[in-house]
């Protein structure tokens, strides 16, 4: 039975998540004529990257950040990942938040007030409850459910790549390898060591 609060709508299907946490992605499957979409978290969305990589899967980028998942066993099925947001909108206040959130590790850390505001603990800093939720309303931060933990998510690190070959600039055709560098590099979730080989 579909969750209550799901929403269908002319070229995708909305599911709530129970955890409250925002979409950092959106999933189109491909499996021969199945068809299958949704959104996901920057948590789920890691944790779809990081078993790819585990099974061997042919993963690759475009210039503006949409993921490709193609089994090597099973060419005709595939799994696109699109980012909800665009890259260039990541601002160099959000970017050094980015920053203090990947430096601290394992230590970052989701703080709540009495009055539900939420703040992120990065270590010896914290990122104010505005700018947290910033960085969690467009998906960039990654929070492993009923943990309080946090990290900068795939789409998150790839915002921060363009960000800085920007900065730097360089020749756009670095774009895609650099995405895809970025998106391979994020810290396995707990229990992806786990998930057995495909067959």
């Amino acid at each position: 039975m579909a969750h209550p609060g799901t929403r269908y709508r002319k070229d995708h299907v909305s599911t709530p998540r129970p955890w409250g946490y925002e979409y950092a992605a959106f999933k189109e499957s491909h499996f021969g004529e199945d068809y299958q979409t949704g959104y996901l978290t920057g948590w789920e969305a890691d944790g779809m990257i990081g078993r790819a990589v585990k099974r061997r899967h042919l993963v690759a980028v475009d210039v503006l950040g949409t993921l490709w998942i193609t089994p090597s066993r099973r060419p005709q099925r595939r799994i696109v990942l699109t980012l909800v947001r665009v890259l260039a909108s990541l601002t160099g206040r959000q970017y050094k938040d980015l920053a203090l959130i990947e430096a601290a590790g394992s230590r970052a850390r989701i703080r709540r007030t009495e009055d539900g505001a939420v703040s992120i603990e990065a270590g010896m800093m914290s990122i104010p409850p505005a700018a947290a939720w910033i960085l969690r309303r467009r998906g960039w931060t990654s929070e492993i459910p009923h943990t309080g933990r946090v990290a900068v998510s795939a789409a998150g690190r790839m915002a921060m790549v363009h960000r800085w070959h920007r900065s730097e600039d360089l020749n756009r055709r670095l774009l895609t390898g650099l995405y895809l560098d970025a998106a391979l590099s994020v810290p396995q979730a707990p229990g992806l060591a786990e998930i057995p080989p495909e067959d």
